[in-house]
């Protein structure tokens, strides 16, 4: 199985549930570059994608999951590490992410809780009102 594919997989129960954004194959597939990945015996078992938002050296995070059999093992706070290192690689300063659910875990990972009208403008355009997420924004280091 693919690695597009096998993040399909991973984030399908949280697309079910509405804690992340339907992706189709091609998305990802375009996107590939933009994830990082955490497996256990070359199996999928975390991924997030970080794509330059090409304005204020921003990084948007997105698509973040830990399959649910390995939760609350610290492979959320390992995927952010990776995450980091990504924005720093990409010499972002900021890295965000718009989310309605686990506001706790972002806040506990130094993430601050932001406005609309601090997100890049061409963010800002495309922010889903009606999904009401919170954003979360984390100085890169």
């Amino acid at each position: 199985m693919d690695k597009v594919q096998q993040i399909l997989e991973l984030i399908e129960p949280f697309v079910q549930e509405g804690k992340i954004l339907p992706r189709t194959y091609a998305q990802i597939s375009d996107n590939i570059d933009n994830f990082v990945f955490l497996k256990i015996f070359d199996k999928l078992v975390a991924c997030a994608g970080l794509k330059d938002c090409k304005e204020g050296s921003m990084g948007e995070i997105y698509a973040l999951a830990v399959s649910k059999e390995i939760q609350n093992q610290g492979f959320s706070v390992k995927l952010l590490d990776e995450i980091m290192q990504k924005a720093r690689d990409a010499k972002f300063s900021k890295i965000f992410a718009l989310s309605k659910h686990n506001a706790q875990w972002f806040l506990k990972q130094g993430f601050v809780q932001m406005k609309i009208s601090e997100l890049p403008k061409k963010r800002q355009a495309l922010f889903d009102h009606q999904r009401n997420s919170s954003i979360f924004f984390k100085d890169v280091e």
